[in-house]
């Protein structure tokens, strides 16, 4: 059996071992500035040095040393590769050959030569392939044999070296397995506290750490820039009065003396710096009290965000919003947007005015729906249907869906017009538009119109209708009659010696005397289809729709009847008084081809003959022989 002094050997040989990886694994943050290759050959002397140590705790037997000098080497070349491999079997192998020396030296160079070598190739057979735990227990037991079989060849085989030999290739493979996982776990903290690192000093926002007297014990680059520095490093030992103005220094101190003294933290307060040419910064700062695991408080940690692009849109967002409400609240229209659902989002204040019975309903957040059926209830617009109304709601609000314009015509006699723009969102902009003095302009317009257009028919003497509205309404009813195989008579009638009567009287009695002819030829005609006109000068004329020669003759003879009831003085007459002579003719049904000239000069004809036969008389146009007769002398 193994002697208990050999135990406390090996022991204190794992504790040399462990001494040193601890203290490497500590003080390893000093070389991260430095090279792959040269912090691999650093940490190859400094695992060829724990080999040497390791011998120097050796336990001498039979010219042979028994230490854990495979394990350190067998680290050095798993986790520094080649060079470090390199660099620590020089140094074991110096000391090993150079300083102890013996019988079993060159086995023993070669024994450290095959542990740097298990190091380097189980690094290189594993590295990502297998799981942490799993490539530990491969590199442990290759040493582990590596180190009984390499005893067992160069002459350990006695039965006396046996028991220590496996010991010591047991203690190898525990070394190893020991040292690799802490230092495995202590590469990933280091990782993650890289990581941690790197994301501190490299944030776009500005971050620092402070001590509880208001000193800087870390910050970021963009912190360092921003206060002057190249370097982080300047920082350090400084605090706010090193940095900007006493004043503002102060209350910066105040307020995080105020979060050291238990106060809450500062979230997003808002800084404004002011640059040499007065352009302005904003910045938000937030600060939390550090505390370390018994609650004491043990500094402060800031971040700082430079909001000022965000807070220059926001100020022109805003400004552009105010510029908005200030025009549509100027604007004399209503303007209102609906939501693809139908609800009410926004409104001014002229759009609520416009409607002023359902005002208090049309705010936003509320449907159209019940905005349309308050209107049906107030009653506040014309032209919903009684009974109807829920199907009225619904085809007023499917026209949200598309774009159009409504002219709507409200219970106090205003009138609106409601424009639908659709966007392609689905939210519908509604403008409302007071359109009442339009539309009475328009009723203006059509009423004047109606009066030119009378005007334009009218004569303006008599007020009979034109020779060229006269024209106009022959050529239709001529048309109407042959298409209804209906009868047509024309009228023309001449007041007789009205020349003369013009001399005698003069002009203003004539107008008046023209004035009663064309009364009493409205009094005689009164059928609405009848027409009656002042054909030119002392002529009158009528259209006689639906009306054969007798009826027609009938007309005259009363038109004639109530001109001379009037008895109106014409002492150059034959008659005493104004009389009118006047000739009927009669386009008949059925077919035949008198135009409208040949029915005028026919009526004309009769008017000749009339007056030929002594006046004050109706002549109806007929031609037995090509010449008309007169049917009555009165």
């Amino acid at each position: 059996m193994t002697s208990p002094l050999y135990w406390h050997a090996l022991i204190e040989n794992l504790a040399v071992v462990a001494l040193f990886i601890s203290a490497w694994m500590q003080a390893r943050f000093l070389l991260a500035g430095l090279e792959r290759w040269k912090r691999d050959l650093i940490f190859g002397v400094a695992m060829g040095l724990a080999a040497v140590a390791s011998m120097l705790l050796a336990i001498p037997l039979e010219n042979s040393y028994f230490d854990l000098r495979l394990s350190v080497l067998a680290i050095a070349g798993f986790f520094g590769g080649p060079v470090a491999g390199a660099a620590a079997a020089a140094f074991a192998i110096g000391y090993r050959c150079l300083i102890i020396g013996g019988p079993y030296a060159i086995p023993a160079a070669v024994g450290i030569c095959v542990a740097v070598l298990i190091g380097v190739g189980v690094s290189a057979a594993t590295y990502k392939r297998l799981p942490p735990v799993l490539t530990t227990l491969i590199l442990a037991i290759a040493v582990g044999i590596a180190n009984v079989g390499l005893g067992f060849l160069f002459g350990r085989s006695a039965a006396a070296l046996q028991p220590l030999t496996l010991a010591v290739g047991a203690m190898n493979a525990a070394a190893t397995a020991i040292s690799v996982f802490f230092m495995m776990r202590y590469r990933v903290i280091e990782r993650e506290r890289d990581l941690l690192r790197q994301a501190f000093f490299h944030s776009p926002d500005l971050q620092y750490v402070k001590t509880p007297d208001h000193k800087f014990v870390a910050a970021n680059i963009n912190f360092a820039r921003i206060a002057g520095f190249s370097d982080p490093s300047g920082l350090l030992g400084k605090s706010e009065f090193d940095l900007v103005e006493p004043e503002r220094a102060a209350r910066m101190i105040a307020a995080e003396t105020a979060l050291l003294e238990g106060g809450p933290p500062i979230v997003d307060s808002e800084e404004v710096f002011v640059g040499p040419q007065g352009e302005k910064s904003w910045y938000l700062t937030s600060k939390v009290a550090l505390r370390d695991e018994s609650g004491k408080i043990i500094g402060t940690s800031g971040i700082t965000r430079d909001v000022t692009v965000r807070r220059r849109l926001r100020d022109e967002a805003e400004e552009a919003r105010n510029r908005l409400d200030f025009l549509l609240a100027g604007l004399s229209d209503g303007i209102a947007m609906f939501d693809p659902s139908g609800k009410l989002v926004y409104c001014n204040e002229q759009y609520r005015q416009v409607f002023p019975r359902t005002a208090e309903i049309r705010q936003p957040g509320r449907h159209i729906r019940d905005i349309l059926r308050a209107v049906a209830q107030s009653g506040e617009q014309k032209g919903i249907p009684v009974g109807h109304e829920e199907e009225w709601v619904e085809r007023i609000v499917a026209t949200l869906r598309t774009a159009g314009d409504q002219e709507v015509e409200l219970w106090d006699g205003r009138w609106v017009q409601i424009k639908t723009r659709p966007t392609d969102d689905g939210t519908a902009l509604i403008v409302v538009s007071d359109i009442t003095t339009l539309k009475k302009t328009e009723a203006a317009l059509r009423e004047a119109t109606e009066q030119l257009k009378l005007l334009a028919s009218t004569d303006g003497l008599t007020g009979l209708l034109n020779r060229r509205a006269f024209d106009s309404a022959l050529a239709d009813e001529v048309s109407r009659a042959r298409r209804a195989g209906l009868p047509l008579s024309v009228m023309l009638s001449d007041v007789d010696r009205f020349k003369a009567y013009n001399d005698l009287y003069g002009h203003q009695a004539g107008d008046d005397a023209l004035k009663a002819v064309g009364q009493c030829l409205r009094e005689a005609i009164k059928r609405p289809g009848d027409v009656a006109a002042r054909y030119g000068g002392e002529e009158f004329v009528a259209i006689l729709p639906n009306t054969d020669a007798a009826g027609a003759a009938f007309l005259a003879d009363s038109f004639r009847e109530r001109l001379g009831a009037r008895a109106i003085e014409h002492k150059t007459s034959e008659h005493g008084t104004v009389t009118v002579s006047v000739g009927v003719t009669t386009l008949e049904p059925g077919p035949n081809d008198t135009t409208i000239a040949e029915l005028l000069r026919r009526a004309d004809e009769a008017l000749y003959a009339a007056k030929a036969a002594g006046r004050d008389r109706v002549v109806i146009w007929s031609a037995p022989e090509g010449r008309p007769q007169a049917a009555a002398a009165q």
